[in-house]
């Protein structure tokens, strides 16, 4: 193929694009599987441009760098535009217009840039120029572009037409979308003169079009015309935000319509909602993050939906109504019903627009957004086979399009003649040839058939075997129905010969009028009599693509989308076998069974009469519709059961996922192995700890005791040698009198208050030569004297008389620490009941070590009486001497760690870290579970943790339960 013959739809919203190859029009479908490529394009540095759906779906972050709907600046737009200001709503992208020139100011990296339109347009025709090259591999394209009536009334098209030469492609003409519509569906065949009214209704992404076009003998005029962007598919679209909207803002207290980006994300996924609710009954929107991190979940059902459209509806019928008024027609006048757009796919807008033409038959089975760009593909089609052709002016003013009116306007010259003898002619001779082949009867039998059918019952009958197109049926041309007719004419005409009766010969013009209008023999194909409905049920797989190719190929003809993958072989891959599949899972049939209407509406007495025929007929093809989709999804899915390649793929997923799990089985087993081996070493750890931390402390306290015996031994000595001497020195009483009791109780009570080094240091100094012991001894025991009396004095002093001066002068007043606590228990266990002057003794010991100095003896004696008393308030004190113990082991770790925890806090390490524990923080440990019972609850870990500075709390309840561990393993090894 050298040439390309393509139809383009340069929509305001979205480009489609269909080329014309073996008799009919197809539409491409781009690099993203989609046949519907959006207008907006993304600049990015330097030359990256993004076009199509890429750009649609990055305009949430690149809203200043992407144009959207630039086709619609083909025309003049002032400022007080309805189209102006509903575009400022939607972009934030600026627009200039200098010396009639349009332009778009983007920022790119932060920098403004402005990008002429016609830049813009030929990036956009560029695509499709690569975009056609690449699916049919042709070397030129030749075209014909479809725009609204608006720009062909104004005749602002040099600026598209240069876009188009520089992007590549040789433009055949520009023509009306209302007519490319009629074109989609072949109205230009009719070759009769009565005149027909037709109306074409489009309702695209951001603009609608309503439009009534004339047909006279096949040839097309457009009459009057009504277009806008108030009442456009984006206000469908509007009313699914504001349906998800609502019910956000019900649940969250936030409106995300507030928000720029999560509208965006908003309008996205209404878009989507809006046409699944064309095809379902509901659908399930869900955004993540839609606004202020709230997730979107919500479902949106097509009863609402309507409901909140009817409002909506309504305006749209408005325009109806206008171009009504506008060609002074009545709603009777008009016979067909085109619909073109995406959003002519709303199922009530469809029913609105019927019930406001109820004598009109609707043409829908051709999606609306490609019926546009097939018609033009069609029409570049016929251009380019009458190119050469001259032709007559057209004094009534018919658009330039479709087949009829070129013929009809052909002047007949002898180029001309050549031209179409070359093309034409040549053309129908085969096809007439072709016709006759087809054609070859047996007479007899036909006459015996025609002579049998029932007058009355015409819908039964086999339209085509009447015509003798029995064997072609839904595959005879227009031209093989018209040559068969003819030649049915020439055989059974009542004023040409007697074979069959006048009266039967009307079947086989009804026949002929039936399957030469495109509407009713469509119509009367999707109930063909001869078509094999019936679904294979074989219970093996045995002969599976014998079985139910056929099947698939006699029912791909019902699919509205073209290019319908078949079941294929064995050989097929698992992708393609995908792609079959997941096609006929969503498999959309265009039969429509009005063929089958028991009632005529046209037979209706009045309006509302016939409204309720076609409720009814409406209501009983729907009900068809619904059976033939079952029966499509039974036959998928007993295809899908016993399909050999989808027990193959679903074995070797299997496979695949036995494979993964038992290697996850593995690693799991080997993690559990090792981390068995790893508690068993980190028992054998801890044991040996243990055993080692036992051992140190026993030998710690073993020789805590020695020294302790040696200690008494030492103080023993001491005061066994201080008793000697006195005793030898008759206690230092002269010679030959008798002992002084009062100085031997005096001595001995000094014996008993020294402590071990006073003691030694008087022994050492009664020891020295010449040394005065009874002197040394007196001075003793004076100042011990002295001592006492000081005490004494003390307490016989009388209390203030100011309660305040004495609580905060009086030593009693002064809180018991716990150091002091536990000096005065040791005190108590050193001088027990029975040592003369115990409590004076008891004072002085409490001075030495640390105590407060301004204690007394009746302090000291009171305090002694409450811990012997058991108070609840010195049990707690006696209990806190244990924190004495654990500050003092806080104070010796922080030391000894001081280095470490300079550099690494516990909060800071690494939590897979293990540190192990000293023997010193394993006793505090001890003594702090002790310390601390399990009736705190949970405060107790908190005040363990404290109790080790080095330790968390998660730490210590670790080492808690493997202390527990080794102690429950060491119970069952003794048992």
């Amino acid at each position: 193929m050298t040439s390309a013959l393509v139809g383009i739809r340069l929509g305001a919203s979205n480009i489609v694009v269909a080329y014309f190859k073996d008799g009919r029009s197809e539409t491409i479908v781009n690099e993203l599987g989609d046949r519907v490529t959006p207008t907006f394009i993304t600049f990015g540095e330097g030359n990256d441009i993004s076009i199509g759906l890429p750009a649609k779906q990055g305009f949430v972050r690149n809203q200043q760098n992407t144009i959207v709907w630039s086709p619609h600046f083909l025309l003049k737009h002032d400022g007080a535009d309805a189209f102006n200001k509903y575009y400022k709503q939607r972009s934030p992208v600026a627009i200039m217009e200098k010396d009639d020139r349009i332009e778009f100011s983007v920022m790119i990296d932060g920098k403004a840039k402005s990008i002429p339109l016609e830049t813009v347009l030929i990036h956009l025709l560029t695509y499709v120029r690569q975009l056609v090259l690449s699916v049919t591999g042709a070397r030129e394209i030749q075209a014909v572009l479809s725009v609204s009536y608006k720009m062909i009334e104004t005749g602002k098209q040099d600026l598209i037409r240069a876009c188009m030469k520089k992007s590549g492609i040789e433009l055949h003409s520009i023509v009306p979308d209302a007519c490319s519509a009629c074109l989609a569906y072949e109205l230009d065949k009719d070759g009769g003169h009565a005149e027909s009214n037709v109306l074409v209704y489009r309702l695209g992404g951001s603009t609608y079009e309503c439009s009534i076009v004339r047909t006279v003998g096949g040839c097309f005029k457009t009459i009057a015309t009504a277009n806008g962007v108030e009442n456009s598919g984006d206000a469908f679209t509007d009313l699914v935000i504001d349906i998800i909207a609502d019910e956000f803002q019900k649940k969250t207290k936030n409106d995300p319509r507030t928000a720029p980006r999560s509208l965006l994300k908003l309008r996205a996924c209404a878009e989507q909602a809006k046409h699944i609710l064309s095809t379902t009954a509901s659908t399930q929107c869900s955004i993540d993050a839609l606004h202020d991190g709230i997730d979107l979940d919500s479902n949106v059902s097509r009863l609402r939906f309507e409901g909140a459209a009817n409002t909506l509806i309504n305006e749209c019928l408005k325009s109806v109504d206008n171009i009504l008024n506008k060609a002074q027609l009545q709603a009777d006048d008009i016979k067909l019903i085109v619909l073109c757009g995406g959003g002519t796919k709303v199922p009530k807008l469809r029913d609105a627009i019927q019930s406001k033409l109820p004598n009109a038959d609707m043409l829908s089975s051709i999606n609306g957004d490609e019926v546009i760009a097939l018609g033009a593909a069609r029409q570049c089609y016929i251009e380019s086979k009458y190119a050469k052709v001259q032709l007559s002016t057209d004094a009534q003013q018919y658009e330039r399009v479709g087949v009829r009116y070129f013929r009809s306007h052909m002047i007949a010259t002898d180029d001309a003649k050549g031209e179409i003898s070359d093309s034409d002619a040549e053309d129908d001779n085969n096809d007439d040839e072709k016709e006759n082949d087809q054609l070859d009867l047996d007479w007899d039998k036909h006459e015996s058939y025609l002579r049998k059918l029932n007058l009355t019952e015409w819908k039964d009958q086999d339209h085509y075997k009447v015509l003798g197109l029995g064997k072609l049926r839904y595959k005879a041309t227009h031209k093989q129905v018209r040559n068969a007719h003819k030649q049915m004419i020439l055989r059974y005409h009542p004023d040409k010969s007697k074979r069959i009766e006048s009266e039967r010969f009307s079947l086989i013009t009804h026949a002929f009028e039936l399957l030469s209008n495109p509407a009713l023999r469509r119509s009367y194909d999707s109930v063909d009599p001869k078509f094999d409905d019936a679904i294979p049920n074989p219970t093996t797989a045995d002969g599976f693509y014998q079985t139910f190719g056929p099947v698939f190929e006699r029912n791909a003809r019902w699919s509205v989308h073209q290019h319908v993958p078949l079941l294929g072989n064995d050989e097929t891959s698992f992708e393609q076998v995908n792609k079959f599949y997941r096609f006929w899972y969503d498999f959309e049939s265009w039969r429509e069974y009005s063929y089958l209407d028991e009632e005529d509406k046209s037979q209706g007495q009045d309006r509302d009469e016939r409204r309720y025929i076609e409720k009814m007929n409406r209501a009983e093809r729907q009900k068809r519709k619904k059976t033939e989709m079952t029966r499509i999804r039974n036959l998928v899915d007993r295809a899908y059961a016993l399909d050999p390649r989808i027990k193959r793929q679903k074995k070797e997923e299997q496979q695949r996922k036995d494979d993964e799990k038992q290697r996850r089985k593995q690693e799991i087993d080997k993690r559990r192995q090792d981390q068995k081996q790893k508690e068993l070493d980190e028992a054998k750890r801890i044991a040996d700890e243990k055993q080692r931390v036992e051992e140190e402390a026993k030998r710690k306290q073993d020789e805590a005791k020695r020294e302790k015996e040696a200690q008494k031994k030492l103080m023993k000595k001491e005061k066994k040698q201080l008793r000697d001497l006195c005793k030898e020195a008759n206690y230092f009483n002269e010679s030959g009198s008798p002992p002084n009791l009062k100085q031997v109780e005096q001595i001995e009570t000094l014996v008993e208050y020294l402590p071990y080094d006073d003691l030694k240091a008087l022994n050492e100094k009664l020891q020295e030569e010449n040394a005065d012991k009874r002197a040394i001894v007196l001075v003793e025991v004076k100042r011990m004297d002295e001592q006492m009396q000081q005490s004494r004095l003390e307490l016989s002093q009388p209390s203030s008389s100011s309660s305040t001066a004495s609580s905060s002068n009086s030593s009693s007043a002064i809180k018991w620490t716990p150091e002091e606590i536990e000096i005065l228990v040791k005190a108590l266990r050193v001088y027990p009941a029975g040592v003369q002057n115990r409590w004076l003794v008891v004072q002085e010991y409490l001075k030495r070590c640390g105590g407060n100095p301004s204690r007394t003896v009746q302090d000291i004696m009171q305090k002694a009486k409450d811990i012997a008393s058991g108070k609840k308030e010195v049990e707690e004190t006696t209990a806190s001497l244990d924190h004495i113990a654990l500050n003092s082991h806080k104070q010796s770790t922080m030391l000894e760690n001081q280095v470490k925890l300079s550099q690494l806090t516990v909060t800071e390490r690494d939590p897979d870290t293990t540190v192990a524990w000293t023997v010193d923080e394993q006793r505090i440990f001890e003594q702090a579970l002790r310390t601390y019972p399990a009736a705190l609850g949970s405060s107790r870990w908190d005040q363990i943790s404290e109790c080790l500075p080095s330790r968390t709390k998660k730490e210590c309840l670790e080492r808690y339960k493997e202390l527990a561990k080794m102690v429950q393993a060491k119970k069952a090894v003794n048992k």
